[in-house]
């Protein structure tokens, strides 16, 4: 996005970008029914090393930790009606330690129906590789020594009535910690298992990202009336300026008038509408013009929320597409 507004801002004066937060869908559309659910300590209970060597280990996360903190994470989406958890390690029987151990039929039915559940999420394993690292701040111009996480959680969903998990998320990430002399395996281990309890949020779950878009600014006095209008975050009345600037205005400016709209209506998500207003802005540009490529790059993205929206209306349908 940064690249392609370098681009296109060089080339056009009038041209600004705008930020604001979109819901977007999980990975995954739970059947309707799901309502109460349980996240469950399935991971082996390992002892932390604290001999400071760090720069290159094999860790395990902790299971308590992060079967603790995912369940707050999901509780605070609000998206399901109760959110239980069972943090005591559910393999501390085990004689030896098992990781990445999937759950049988009987003991989802059985761990469903004590906790009053109708579904289980599963923490079943943190693999946390570590290596050099530099972390890099904005004040200051010295690269700072660090070391480096690769943090891969595994969790499963299961409902009780499948023999098979419902879904598996298994989403790797990176964290940095600065080095110092109090940065220990008991620390990474900590945080790294608070971190991986963060990671499938947005893979399971409906969330909010900020997106940034285009649009013109200035060239009449509707455009401009317009542009302070959205800086305000009045889209209503920015829209009706740009309607009166396309219905008043040739050409160019006309041209404008339609992109904006086309916009007014993604943020409505009335994606109907806002292919029709981009089809009005395509018909007139030049061929080969910054305004085309900047017409079929926003084309591109809407049709990914388009792909995505349809998705996330089956995800909200328990809010009454409340969204």
């Amino acid at each position: 996005m940064m690249l392609v507004a370098g681009t296109f801002l060089a080339s056009c004066s009038s041209l600004q970008t705008i930020s604001f937060d979109q819901l977007q869908a999980g990975d995954v559309s739970f059947p309707d029914a799901v309502r109460k659910v349980a996240v469950i300590n399935n991971m082996p209970v390992f002892k932390a090393k604290d001999n400071h060597e760090i720069l290159s280990a094999e860790l395990e996360g902790d299971g308590k930790v992060a079967s603790e903190a995912l369940a707050e994470n999901i509780a605070n989406v609000n998206y399901f009606d109760q959110v239980v958890i069972c943090d005591s390690a559910f393999r501390a029987t085990d004689e030896v330690p098992r990781a990445n151990v999937v759950l049988t039929k009987e003991e989802i039915q059985k761990l469903s129906e004590d906790l009053g559940v109708d579904m289980i999420l599963s923490f079943d394993r943190i693999h946390i590789q570590t290596k050099p690292g530099i972390l890099l701040y904005p004040d200051y111009p010295v690269p700072v020594d660090a070391v480096d996480g690769i943090i891969s959680p595994i969790i499963r969903l299961y409902i009780p009535s499948r023999d098979k998990p419902l879904f598996v998320v298994a989403k790797q990430d990176t964290i940095s910690w600065e080095m110092s002399p109090a940065l220990s395996d008991q620390t990474i281990v900590k945080e790294a298992s608070e971190f991986a309890a963060s990671v499938p949020v947005e893979h399971l779950l409906p969330h909010w990202n900020e997106v940034t878009r285009f649009y013109y600014d200035g060239g009449n006095i509707e455009m401009r009336d317009a542009g302070v209008c959205l800086r305000e975050n009045d889209w209503d009345g920015a829209y009706n300026l740009w309607n009166t600037a396309y219905e008043k205005r040739k050409g160019q400016q006309k041209m404008k008038a339609a992109f904006n709209i086309a916009l007014y209506y993604e943020i409505k998500d009335n994606m109907k509408q806002a292919r029709d207003w981009l089809g009005k802005a395509r018909k007139l540009v030049k061929s080969g013009s910054r305004d085309e490529q900047l017409i079929d790059f926003y084309s591109s993205e809407l049709e990914e929320r388009e792909g995505k929206l349809s998705r996330l209306r089956i995800q909200m349908k328990r809010f009454d597409d409340n969204f």
